[in-house]
């Protein structure tokens, strides 16, 4: 997790025409800061565009309100669509900055089609010939992934219209402190607790008992369970819990606990099962 002050500073210094950034980084179970970004960079008349695969409708991403440029979503995280979709927002400014550099590939580009001289080598993440792809325009791009896109209007109506916004980022952060709750009364420790954590990653150390062993994996083998590790200096260090989307309830969390701390004890670790259990009722109460 950085400092906005931090940020903000080098903005000023060293006046950037992009700040790309990641809102909920899952390696290390961290959701940054960023409602103060966006004016920072819109004041050197850069643009913010904004990671938020992982956070997307599991936590606030006010992109109006916080004057991020460009956010790109997931759709299998906290969404629970299909996954393989990228869903991107952006501006008009944005928009206006990344029409400098269009162009419509010759076998589908009309006579009074304009194109720039410096312009996007690749068709692929080509976002001025997608938005004419959507426009009315309908300039032809690729095949659209038709089934993943009614499964995203279908998870997002579920998501918005029945469940709400507000619903749902309380869902994920009740059943993330009970996850926390569930895992310090095993007798294990949350990575740096408290520190602007994602509401839908619990970070666990990994026992010294545990580390040098086939934990994870027969965990996996023997129960179909799968935890996640983490990578550079926390390699081998943590276990990341996933909580997100449909998953996030409690029904799911309990079935996790029992599963997870009868694996503890049977690794010889003394896990309490019961009292992880019990943290998990009182959560919901």
């Amino acid at each position: 997790m950085f400092d906005q002050d931090e940020i903000i500073a080098k903005i000023k210094e060293v006046k950037p025409k992009v700040v790309a950034i990641v809102h909920g980084e899952t390696s290390t179970g961290r959701l940054q800061p960023i409602d103060r970004l966006g004016a920072a960079v819109r004041e050197v008349g850069g643009f913010l565009v904004v990671d938020a695969v992982a956070s997307f409708m599991g936590a606030p991403v006010k992109a109006d309100e916080w004057q991020i440029d460009a956010v790109v979503g997931g759709s299998q995280k906290c969404l629970g669509a299909l996954p393989g979709m990228s869903l991107v927002t952006f501006n008009d400014r944005f928009a206006d900055e990344i029409n400098k550099r269009k162009r419509i590939e010759l076998g589908v580009r009309g006579e009074d089609a304009q194109t720039a001289a410096n312009f996007v080598p690749s068709n692929y993440l080509d976002l001025t010939q997608l938005q004419d792809y959507w426009s009315p325009a309908r300039v032809n791009h690729h095949t659209e992934a038709a089934i993943g896109i009614y499964g995203v209007h279908e998870a997002l109506r579920l998501g918005v219209q029945e469940e709400g916004l507000a619903n749902r980022f309380a869902r994920h952060q009740q059943v993330h402190q009970a996850l926390n709750n569930a895992v310090k009364a095993l007798c294990l420790t949350i990575f740096n607790e408290g520190d602007h954590e994602m509401p839908m990653v619990t970070c666990v150390e990994i026992p010294e008992a545990l580390r040098d062993t086939n934990f994870q994996s027969e965990l996996l083998t023997k129960s179909g369970v799968e935890i996640a590790a983490s990578f550079g200096s926390l390699q081998g260090k943590i276990w990341r819990l996933g909580t997100m989307g449909y998953v996030a309830q409690k029904g799911y969390l309990v079935r996790f606990i029992s599963i997870f701390g009868a694996a503890l004890l049977q690794a010889g670790y003394p896990a309490d099962v019961k009292a992880a259990l019990d943290a998990v009722d009182q959560a919901f109460v």
